[in-house]
């Protein structure tokens, strides 16, 4: 079935109301009353539309819907995605107009979409300035870490670290929705690190687990993961150019290696003396032509 997207333009951009979630409710519960029987399955799901690649959570807006009005940046708005249409989830465009989505249920059983608190988290969650602060606080950490000798109250900035991460999650969590349902913070697999993190680190405050330190496993394999996800599309880049100069250097310099040339072994001197004998002494032809130092390549031209 051939997917198209929401027609660009003033239109495409619609406040997330009450109202289109009882509709998406209700349309729901329509589907599930008319789902098919399961040897029909697998038959209706290569028709359904799938999920546009151009509308994935992470990704820019695609140029075609252009600029949301200034009132709806950071606010939630209808799903763009046809495919999410009988999903209970709403989009987010923050001023970069980078797409966020997230599960339209209450988070924590508690906090609808329409709820102040969920929706300042969501606002805090999608400013640019607030992946640049946990950055700077990775930072921070790993300049700390290299630090020895420290003065006993220094100590305790690893208590503003784990404060840091801690209110990072906690707005996630408030934003997204804990576990059940999809978009929710434990169902992004990036997350997992950091839940496990801030958990070790509340227990190594009563347990004693020796040198391990949670902060640490969290600034180190954090940053490394940030800096993946970072440059993904550079290291894509790299190996495409390494690619082109593999092919060009493959078609200038084919069978250079290959077609050898060695000095005679049976040439003589002017007084009929075998040259090769006189510096090599008597050995075998396949002896000579293994050295090396007689091969040299023919120029082409």
């Amino acid at each position: 079935m051939a997917q198209l997207l929401v027609p660009p333009g003033p239109d495409s951009f619609r406040p997330f109301s009450r109202e289109y979630l009882k509709v998406i409710e209700e349309r729901i519960t329509e589907e599930s009353a008319k789902k098919p029987k399961k040897e029909k399955k697998k038959r209706n799901d290569e028709n359904e539309i799938k999920p546009s690649r151009d509308l994935e959570a992470g990704k820019s807006l695609p140029l075609l819907y252009g600029d949301p009005p200034k009132g709806m940046v950071s606010t939630p708005l209808e799903d763009l995605d046809p495919y999410y249409m009988n999903h209970k989830t709403f989009i987010v465009l923050n001023r970069g107009n980078c797409l966020f989505r997230f599960n339209a249920d209450p988070a924590l059983y508690l906090l609808s979409p329409f709820n102040l608190i969920r929706r300042i988290s969501i606002w805090i969650l999608v400013h640019s300035l607030f992946n640049i602060v946990i950055m700077c606080t990775i930072l921070a950490n790993c300049v700390y870490m290299t630090q020895s000798d420290l003065p006993d109250w220094i100590k305790n900035v690893e208590y503003i670290f784990t404060a840091i991460y801690t209110l990072e999650s906690l707005i996630k969590i408030l934003a997204r929705g804990f576990c059940i349902g999809k978009f929710t913070f434990l169902r992004d697999p990036w997350n997992w690190l950091d839940f496990s993190v801030i958990v070790l680190a509340y227990i190594t405050e009563f347990v004693d687990l020796g040198n391990f330190s949670a902060l640490r496993l969290k600034t180190i394999v954090g940053a490394l993961f940030q800096s993946v996800k970072k440059l993904a599309n550079v290291m894509i880049l790299t190996v495409f150019c390494l690619s082109v100069f593999a092919l060009v250097g493959l078609q200038l310099f084919m069978g250079n290696l290959k077609h050898k040339c060695v000095r005679d072994y049976n040439v003589t001197d002017d007084n009929g003396t075998n040259m090769t004998e006189t510096e090599y002494g008597k050995v075998s032809v396949a002896v000579y032509l293994l050295d090396k130092r007689e091969y040299f390549t023919l120029s082409k031209g």
